[in-house]
């Protein structure tokens, strides 16, 4: 039985557009953090550890209901809302850099983590979808 390699699953369009939409996801958390911890960190560094505690908090509040909302709902659907859900909050998290908002910049890294978390069962549930579930388990 032939296995099959790493360069025939990245012809496939669909995991493609997975791996980006992942990377650019993660990336933008990450930026917007660092931004956030660093202008938090100019007016009190007590406050720094606080972002990613901030960020981390929904995924302990939220991860059972994720779950159970990616098996009850369509996973791409719930992809797709959830990355148009992060297109909000990055124009609100915009604003709130603009008008130098800590606390409103402290609420936005908590709704990226809500974002997060409610993407996350998805994403990982739709890779045999995309795949096939025999390309997966191999």
């Amino acid at each position: 039985m032939a296995h099959s390699r790493f360069g025939d699953i990245l012809k496939n369009g669909g995991f493609r557009s997975f791996l980006w939409t992942q990377f650019l996801g993660a990336f933008n958390d990450s930026v917007y953090q660092t931004i956030v911890a660093l202008h938090v960190g100019n007016a009190n560094p007590a406050y720094v550890p606080l972002v990613p505690a901030i960020f981390t908090l929904p995924s302990l509040l939220f991860s059972g209901y994720s779950g159970h909302l990616a098996d009850v709902v369509s996973k791409r659907k719930v992809l797709i809302s959830v990355k148009a859900f992060e297109i909000g909050i990055m124009l609100f998290g915009l604003w709130t850099l603009v008008a130098g908002w800590t606390e409103g910049m402290l609420g936005v890294v908590f709704l990226m983590g809500l974002h997060a978390a409610v993407f996350s069962p998805a994403k990982y549930g739709i890779v045999p979808e995309i795949l096939g579930a025999t390309r997966c388990w191999r």
